[in-house]
């Protein structure tokens, strides 16, 4: 007899299955049933745990950028010296990006699918609203590392910041050159420590 397994712990099962069919079939080959088919369980299974495919789709994003946030998020134990977070920042990036590249070109497929597909549209509008509100989350808890504040209105920071990430990687999708994608990053944290106040001194 098989064990009910607790909900978090299916869900994530699921999650991952259809991680696996999208990296090896292609974004628009997840469905339910194929997702079931995928993780060995029933349809009925997959609609308990998530109430439709577009809830499964988002959950599948979340745990894309949570997988290549990682990195970044242990880049703030080099704080409270801002010089050395953002090192550690950029390389963190990069570390990222490499690690994950596979995971990472997905959200762009998302992000395709969805300019194509108007039944994919909300999805991947929500797998932008997820990247730009977990970059303003990491935003946040740099700030209070480095004890500051920004001079911008944080939420245009944070959506700024996560359009300019993308862009990055997606250049390094295509050349995969490391140096231009660490100077990328660079000169992203650059300006992104800029907007810091107070102000740090020069030297």
């Amino acid at each position: 007899m098989n064990k009910r397994k607790p909900l978090d712990e299916r869900r994530a099962e699921i999650v991952e299955a259809g991680l696996s069919v999208a990296l090896r079939e292609g974004v628009e080959s997840v469905t339910v049933r194929r997702v079931a088919q995928e993780a060995g369980i029933s349809l009925g299974t997959v609609h308990y745990c998530f109430d439709d495919k577009d809830a499964m789709l988002r959950a599948m994003g979340r745990s894309i950028a949570m997988r290549a946030s990682e990195p970044v998020i242990a880049a703030l134990e080099a704080g409270p010296d801002r010089r050395a977070l953002a090192e550690a920042t950029v390389d963190a990036l990069l570390v990222g990006l490499k690690e994950h590249q596979e995971m990472r070109l997905l959200t762009f497929e998302f992000a395709v699918s969805g300019a194509r597909t108007p039944v994919l549209r909300e999805v991947a509008q929500a797998h932008l609203t997820q990247s730009i509100a977990m970059t303003r989350e990491y935003l946040q808890r740099l700030a209070d590392v480095a004890q500051v504040t920004w001079a911008s209105d944080i939420d245009d920071l944070a959506r700024m910041t996560a359009l300019r990430i993308d862009g990055i990687e997606l250049a390094w999708m295509v050349d995969q050159d490391d140096a231009a994608a660490r100077e990328g990053f660079a000169v992203l944290a650059r300006d992104v420590f800029a907007d810091m106040r107070p102000e740090l001194p020069a030297g």
